[in-house]
């Protein structure tokens, strides 16, 4: 009786929806660039160390690196940026809670709803360039590089579209409790810094076409 009650036992543990599960995929991700000051977890980042969902990312004063997420995708950041990687696969978020970041997404396949996060914005993208960073945490730079993107602001249900060819700036920025657009100039990066992103994907960008 009791080996009968241990067999059923057994078979009801290994029928549970939690044993049934399949592990979750993992988006491929790794640091391929450091030069300066670049922790990963608080410790020091190697170049081809894995980063994995919930993984923070510190770059210091005049530091750099640059993340690359499943192959065709990269996130470059600049000094003093610190960055917490959220993504996982069935959603794809960058939480950035400081400084500036160049991205370039070109497979987006595995990259369920790209984005990226800062306290007054949220940026999304598919097949884009684009320079985002906070000057204060009040206030959000953002420029389309080349591509389209989304942008939603915090507090909002509603996405605006932005598209460019060749950069297409704009600020966002929080007063009185009310986050407000303004018009900004292409800044802190150049058509080269870019380049160089792209060229680490080996991927080229294309200025004279804007996104679909």
């Amino acid at each position: 009786m009791k080996k009968l009650s241990l067999l059923f036992a057994i078979i009801a543990l290994i029928s549970t929806p939690s044993c049934l599960m399949k592990p979750e995929k993992r988006i491929p991700a790794k640091i391929t660039f450091t030069s300066g000051t670049v922790l990963h977890n608080g410790k020091a980042a190697q170049s081809g160390q894995a980063v994995r969902h919930g993984d923070i990312v510190q770059t210091g004063p005049r530091a750099s690196c640059s993340i690359v997420i499943d192959d065709k995708n990269i996130v470059g950041m600049r000094e003093d940026a610190i960055l917490v990687y959220k993504i996982k696969s069935d959603d794809a978020l960058i939480d950035l809670k400081r400084g500036f970041l160049g991205i370039i997404v070109k497979n987006e396949k595995n990259l369920v709803n790209f984005r990226v996060s800062t306290p007054t914005v949220t940026a999304s993208a598919r097949d884009a360039s684009f320079f985002i960073g906070t000057e204060t945490p009040d206030k959000t730079y953002t420029c389309i590089c080349n591509g389209a993107i989304l942008l939603r602001v915090k507090g909002s249900n509603r996405d605006e579209r932005y598209a460019a060819a060749h950069h297409r700036a704009v600020y966002h920025i929080l007063r009185g409790g009310t986050v407000k657009e303004h018009p900004g100039e292409q800044g802190r990066h150049t058509d080269r810094d870019m380049e160089k992103l792209a060229e680490e994907i080996n991927v080229r960008i294309d200025w004279a076409k804007a996104g679909q």
